[in-house]
């Protein structure tokens, strides 16, 4: 099959991501989970831990030094490859996996992107240094705060 042939890109979830966001990893599929069966083959090739991963690299100057921070956004299905999992969606500060910012899980793809885009426009917009990551999390609505 020739490079124009395969065109695996079609399949992609389009998605509103503001400037100031990098997009390192996009294999979200347009499909839901609940429309597979439990035996499609698309279970373990396209519902895995490592879906989509976007980045803001953050920076300020404070008492003559600059600071820097990331603030990665991940996505990915839980367990790994299993048609009874779910979508877990993650915000964190220079992967501090331990003590996400904000979380978000559900078998809705659709809830899923309407809860990333979300996110990128108002909750983490602009992309903007975080002081206090504790405050954050309390300032943050309940449903996306870690259980």
């Amino acid at each position: 099959m020739s490079a124009m042939e395969n065109r695996y890109w079609e399949d992609l979830q389009p998605l509103r991501i503001p400037s100031g966001w990098t997009v390192t990893l996009h294999k979200l599929e347009r499909g839901e989970p609940a429309e597979l069966p439990p035996e499609d083959r698309a279970w373990p090739l396209c519902y895995t831990e490592d879906i989509l991963q976007l980045h803001a690299d953050l920076s300020r100057r404070r008492d003559h030094r600059t600071q820097r921070q990331r603030i990665t956004i991940d996505l990915g299905w839980y367990p790994d490859g299993e048609p009874a999992g779910a979508f877990r969606l993650v915000a964190v500060i220079d992967s501090d996996w331990e003590h996400p910012l904000l979380t978000f899980t559900s078998r809705s793809k659709a809830a899923v992107v309407e809860t990333l885009e979300h996110w990128l426009h108002c909750e983490l917009m602009p992309p903007r240094y975080i002081e206090n990551a504790a405050a954050f999390r309390r300032s943050i609505p309940a449903q996306w705060r870690t259980p």
